[in-house]
């Protein structure tokens, strides 16, 4: 067995031992799980609680739900627009008087990649954590993300991307933001919110109290939503936003 095999095995258990800390510690729904869901395998849902609520958006028809019943899962169909973006506004516009106490927002491919799986790993930690106070509502991996050669990967404010090639290869034209580069769309729409030096958080796996979500108005996402309208299409709007959630939901 290779080292990436049994690196996957140990977080696997890890999260099973999470799993196992929220039920036991943390009151029945005060996290929701926001999933983004295209075509990936539900096995992720063995390492989620079933005390707590999960939503999970099915971006691809026609998907075959063998789900075990003891989780608390609400099903939501959209179209296949603006990959886990355009879901987690969705999200945020339909329940923004309504959001739990905290939201965690992942994109359901997250166990099946090494970065994603560590990244989903540590923020689930946090989130389990009982003193969560220490966190400020916002909850993001330790530590800041580093290239391969050690550097720290400092957020670029003039940052524009035009296609993308996704982890299974596939080569992506994105549909250009209306407002660029990243330092304009940033104070564009969020005005208050000052953008953090480093990247903190990746692979579109965050997680927010609700007080930092609302910290923005509901305007504000309404307007970034209508950006997204072509089905099966990346938009560079997604990959802005990836970048900036953490200065975005900081109170």
């Amino acid at each position: 067995m290779n080292n990436f095999k049994i690196s996957h095995l140990k977080y696997l258990a890890y999260l099973k031992i999470l799993k196992f800390k929220i039920n036991l510690f943390v009151p029945k729904n005060t996290i929701e799980f926001i999933i983004s869901h295209y075509n990936e395998d539900f096995k992720y849902l063995d390492y989620l609680p079933t005390n707590q609520k999960i939503t999970i958006y099915l971006k691809k028809k026609n998907i075959k739900k063998k789900i075990n019943k003891n989780y608390n899962i609400k099903f939501i169909q959209l179209d296949n627009i603006g990959k886990e973006g355009h879901t987690y506004l969705y999200h945020i516009i339909n329940n923004y008087k309504k959001l739990s106490k905290i939201n965690f927002f992942i994109s359901a491919s997250f166990i099946n990649f090494k970065d994603r799986l560590i990244n989903f790993t540590r923020i689930y930690k946090k989130v389990s954590d009982l003193n969560k106070k220490k966190y400020k509502g916002l909850y993001t991996f330790d530590g800041y993300f580093f290239l391969k050669n050690k550097k720290l990967k400092i957020l670029d404010p003039n940052f524009r991307i035009f296609k993308h090639i996704t982890s299974q290869g596939i080569k992506h034209i994105l549909i250009p933001s209306k407002i660029y580069p990243l330092k304009k769309f940033l104070k564009t729409n969020f005005k208050n919110k000052q953008m953090d030096k480093y990247i903190l958080s990746l692979n579109g796996i965050i997680a927010a109290n609700k007080e930092n979500i609302t910290s923005v108005e509901k305007k504000v996402y309404q307007n970034i939503i209508n950006e997204f309208k072509v089905v099966n299409r990346d938009y560079e709007i997604g990959h802005y936003l990836e970048r900036l959630y953490p200065s975005i939901f900081r109170l």
